[in-house]
């Protein structure tokens, strides 16, 4: 049987992929499709995770958003490895990292190594403000990473300190190895891939390691732009919304419709707005993945805006339906069906925290 002899390492860095325009989720796709891969390991889901539409939920959204589906249009095997602590037969338990910190915290002594390791923090959270490419994640981001990780563990020890960084990537290793692929690309998130590339190269037979080629993806695309825009605009952080409106309304897409309903919902426009969630509602909206959930909880409340109370309950009521709906939108949703959305209720934007990079982000 073959095993994997070339691995390509590709770094996932969870929301801040829609705050990354060059780095953007349209991006890490192209850069799988350039690697030449046969298969995808995919470290930042758990095994046996894709039977189940809740992975969607994932914080790491490239991969529900552009990598996974691709790779299922393509017949592209995907096999989920992650390590994560707290699920059966892993190191280590959920809570550790947490309560060996909040321990550390009681003592005077302990409460100084965590200020030491939190205060290592700035190089990385100043890089992290920047909107970094590829190339900067892997000559700059990466190290970053790496060297404070070593001085956690130097100050911690590896263990509950370090959420069992070791010893989990050398379980994820060990999945990656037994892949029967010669050329496999292994999608991780930035705070797992150095302990997991040291953690391949001392397999018994390690594999070849590389980073993606960033010069094959130099130049943006117009589907790469596109995503960046409805990027801003889940995000809404624009200085100019008449600008980000008329770029929206250039898009032919329903997510596109339903950021610009958002829009003009904050002018107080609300029957403009559900004009145009209705003719969303119209088209195929099915993807991407969270759009279905967004779309319906937010006409709901519109609807419940302009008082057609019953069309808002069958719109709550088909967000409950979905196979996969954001936690956001599911909240939305029950709660309205328990009281209508007040039209003197400020229209909360039901992605503010999703785009933020919680729990569910994206």
């Amino acid at each position: 049987m073959n095993r994997p002899s070339e691995v390509v390492l590709v770094p996932l860095v969870g929301p801040f992929h829609t705050r990354f325009p060059r780095y953007n989720a349209v991006r890490v796709r192209e850069v799988v499709k350039a690697a030449g891969v046969e298969a995808l390991a995919v470290a930042a889901l758990p095994p046996g995770a894709l039977a189940d539409p809740g992975w969607q939920g994932t914080h790491e959204v490239a991969l529900p958003l552009s990598v996974v589906p691709w790779a299922v249009r393509r017949g592209v095997p995907v096999h989920t490895v992650g390590s994560f602590p707290g699920l059966p037969g892993e190191p280590g338990e959920a809570d550790d990292e947490r309560d060996f910190v909040a321990y550390l915290e009681r003592f005077e002594a302990g409460a100084q190594r965590v200020r030491r390791v939190r205060g290592m923090q700035a190089p990385l959270e100043e890089l992290l403000r920047a909107p970094l490419d590829l190339n900067r994640i892997l000559a700059e981001l990466l190290p970053a990473i790496d060297a404070h990780q070593a001085n956690r563990a130097a100050e911690f020890g590896e263990g509950p300190g370090t959420g069992w960084l070791a010893a989990r990537s050398v379980v994820v290793a060990e999945r990656v190895a037994a892949l029967p692929y010669r050329r496999v690309a292994l999608l991780a998130g930035v705070d797992d891939l150095p302990e997991l590339r040291r953690a391949l190269a001392t397999l018994t037979a390690p594999p070849r390691l590389e980073y993606p080629d960033t010069t094959l993806t130099a130049e943006s695309g117009d589907e790469e732009r596109t995503r960046s825009l409805l990027d801003v605009a889940m995000r809404g952080d624009t200085n100019d919304p008449e600008a980000l409106l008329g770029a929206l309304r250039a898009v032919d897409a329903p997510e596109a419709r339903y950021h610009e309903a958002n829009l003009i919902l904050e002018h107080g426009e609300t029957g403009d707005a559900l004009a145009v969630l209705e003719l969303a509602l119209r088209s195929d909206f099915a993807q991407p993945y969270y759009l279905p959930g967004f779309l319906l909880a937010r006409i709901g409340q519109v609807y419940d805006l302009v008082g057609d109370r019953q069309a808002a309950l069958r719109s709550y009521r088909g967000v409950l339906a979905l196979d996969y709906a954001p936690a956001e939108a599911v909240e939305a949703a029950t709660a309205g069906i328990g009281a209508p959305f007040g039209a003197a209720e400020p229209a909360q934007r039901a992605e503010d925290r999703h785009g933020e990079g919680g729990a569910d982000a994206r």
